[in-house]
């Protein structure tokens, strides 16, 4: 393994317990907030963007360069994965795109239909290689109390 590829998996694994305990960290913030206000925070209820913003909020104060509803560089202008986020060490940018996933209606499993969906915008089919670095975020709670 190169230098390179050595930096960007350390900077992956910090971007991984980042993004961990983001949710975590705005997960217990809800939980205070209820028990203040008795009202219900849950993050189960929020919008996929409102997720997104506190999550960017935690990565930026991590270190990292995040954009929000991102430009893939020199990709399809129509794409536009929720996160872009520069990675210091490495220098590059990796594309990722956040995606709530719930039990399904009819069965006790995940469904994550959505999340499919979501990724194929990632899978660009053009040459640039700095676009290739893309993955997904999932996040599907099994309890409404979160």
């Amino acid at each position: 393994m190169d230098t390179s590829e050595r930096l960007m998996k350390g900077e992956l694994k910090i971007l991984f317990h980042a993004l961990c305990d983001g949710l975590r960290q705005e997960v217990r913030q809800r939980r205070l907030a209820h028990l203040v206000t008795g009202r219900d925070f849950s993050i189960t209820k929020e919008r996929e963007v409102g997720i997104a913003s506190s999550l960017a909020l935690h990565l930026r104060s991590v270190g990292f360069a995040v954009q929000l509803d991102a430009y893939i560089a020199d990709g399809d202008p129509r794409l536009h994965p929720d996160f872009g986020i520069w990675l210091p060490a490495s220098q590059q940018y990796i594309y990722l795109e956040l995606k709530q996933t719930a039990w399904g209606i009819y069965s006790k499993e995940y469904y994550f239909g959505g999340a499919i969906r979501d990724i194929e915008k990632l899978n660009n089919k053009d040459i640039y290689p700095q676009n290739q670095r893309n993955g997904l975020i999932a996040l599907g709670l099994s309890s409404p109390e979160f």
